[in-house]
């Protein structure tokens, strides 16, 4: 028994590492969507605290917004609650209370510079960089349309190296987002495995005790 356990604990371990290796983009088309993370914020407000997530302005004008402004902002379809607004020229960021090696963002009326949409948004990662025009190719539209489900998506970002800076640049107004369900972490993948490992080893133990006493 100890010999598979060791077996399927190396699996593990090499399925983690190989996934690490490379950067995944997954994109979910959102319609209903009201993630929660700026909830308790003041609209406006572009320098507070999320837990141990430290948010401030680095350039230009950024700050919570809640609805619909023409011209300004736009609320990310299906979304009503609290959203970040990064607006032409402003540069948002975010310092991380934990490192991380992957995450999720509602991104809202994607301006790819496409169809006559001059803006571009730009997410930066550690040393990873996103633009609204990469969406594009993975099948997001780019015309900041905030009534298309295309428009509006759940991007996932897994397998990056580990990072606690995220910045969020736009070009022209502006680049709406919040933050979604956090992506577990490799390292509580492991322990999640590990445990799931453990808990079997230890019903075999308890199962082979049982069959000694029986006879």
């Amino acid at each position: 028994m100890r010999k598979t356990l060791l077996m399927t604990t190396g699996l593990a371990w090499l399925a983690l590492t190989g996934a690490a290796g490379a950067v995944t983009v997954t994109l979910k088309p959102e319609t209903a969507l009201s993630p929660n993370y700026f909830v308790g914020q003041s609209v406006g407000s572009n320098t507070f605290t999320v837990g141990t997530d430290q948010w401030s302005l680095v350039s230009g004008t950024a700050g919570i917004r809640t609805g619909t402004t023409g011209g300004f902002s736009a609320d990310p379809l299906g979304d009503t609650l609290p959203y970040m607004s990064v607006e032409g020229g402003g540069t948002e960021q975010v310092v991380f209370g934990t490192a991380r090696t992957s995450i999720s963002i509602y991104w809202g009326s994607i301006d790819g510079n496409q169809g006559g949409n001059d803006n571009l948004n730009t997410l930066t990662l550690g040393s990873f960089t996103l633009t609204g025009a990469d969406l594009v190719t993975d099948g997001a539209t780019g015309t900041g349309d905030q009534n298309s489900p295309a428009g509006n998506e759940l991007v996932t970002i897994t397998g990056l190296a580990p990072f606690t800076t995220a910045t969020f640049h736009s070009t022209n107004n502006a680049f709406e987002f919040s933050i979604g369900t956090a992506v577990p972490e490799p390292t509580t993948w492991a322990m999640m495995m590990l445990g799931f490992a453990g808990l079997g080893y230890a019903a075999f133990r308890r199962s082979t005790k049982g069959r000694v006493l029986a006879i």
